[in-house]
């Protein structure tokens, strides 16, 4: 999907060279390459958008730690707006697994991706870089 989508903007790209229309076709450009992944495995359940917090947090538990992300984009017809997320969960499953960022819009999942590899021991929340 990823490289469909590189495809996508390299064509829009060559097709119209005006600064105004490169900017916005930049700005979907980098929309689409920031895909987010298509979900997280927890306890056999995948989670993806639209699971609720209480069912996240029943399948994966608590997260490592949480925080306030900031704008994130909601898919809406077709179309991504940005909203301001409710809140971010982090996830750390440990050395060798990947740290997952999962981000909430009026309670619901909207935004799954993933970081740099778990860690050993305490870590504050503010440590974890935003992805």
């Amino acid at each position: 999907m990823v490289l469909e989508n590189l495809r996508t903007c390299a064509i829009l790209l060559s097709m119209n060279k005006q600064s105004l229309c490169i900017g916005r076709i930049g700005a979907f450009c980098l929309m689409a390459v920031a895909e987010p992944a298509l979900g997280l495995r927890c306890a056999g359940k995948i989670i993806d958008s639209g699971n609720t917090k209480a069912e996240v947090r029943k399948f994966c538990g608590e997260p490592t730690c949480t925080r306030r992300p900031g704008t994130v984009f909601v898919r809406k017809a077709g179309i991504y707006w940005p909203m301001a997320a409710d809140e971010e969960w982090v996830y750390n499953f440990g050395t060798g697994k990947l740290v997952r960022f999962i981000r909430f819009y009026q309670g619901k999942v909207v935004f799954i991706d993933s970081g740099g590899f778990g860690w050993t021991g305490d870590r504050d929340c503010d440590d974890v870089p935003y992805e």
